[in-house]
């Protein structure tokens, strides 16, 4: 069983959240999800890898060092934001790094994508992107996207 207590997360070079097990095993790339229920958000976060699969499933973040609870609620309150993103205006080249212009439910903005693994997919549809300062954009669903917008996601995705 691991011992919560002597987990440690940080972030890598690349600004993405790394998890160390108490067996020193490392994980770059992971991804705290809020279970349910939402109503109490400091209980059962699941830690996901890269690839999205489970790692472990925290129980409380009391139960964690006060240091990777900090790192870990900063990330998770970070991720509490994430508009939608409704269409792609434009981008500056055709693969990372590069700049988007992109209508969201909260405006048109625009950012930089540094590179591919900045464009991820979750399930058949669902993408997250993730800009140059961490700041998350979903795509509930491709398919909904004009064309123009799907030609360019599909081809990072």
């Amino acid at each position: 069983m691991t011992d919560l207590t002597k987990l440690t997360f940080d972030h890598d070079s690349w600004g993405r959240l790394t998890l160390t097990l108490d067996d020193g095993r490392t994980y770059a790339g992971i991804d705290p999800l809020r279970c349910f229920p939402l109503t109490d958000p400091e209980k059962l976060i699941a830690l996901l890898d890269s690839e999205g699969h489970e790692i472990l499933t925290l129980p409380d973040l009391d139960a964690l060092s006060p240091q990777s609870r900090d790192v870990l609620k900063a990330e998770l309150a970070a991720r509490d934001f994430v508009p939608v993103i409704q269409r792609v205006i434009s981008t500056t080249n055709p693969s990372p790094p590069c700049h988007w212009v992109v209508d969201t439910d909260r405006g048109r903005t625009r950012f930089q994508l540094e590179s591919e693994d900045d464009v991820r997919k979750l399930g058949t549809h669902r993408v997250i992107v993730a800009d140059s300062h961490g700041i998350r954009y979903s795509i509930p669903d491709v398919r909904r996207l004009d064309s123009h917008s799907q030609r360019i996601v599909q081809r990072l995705a």
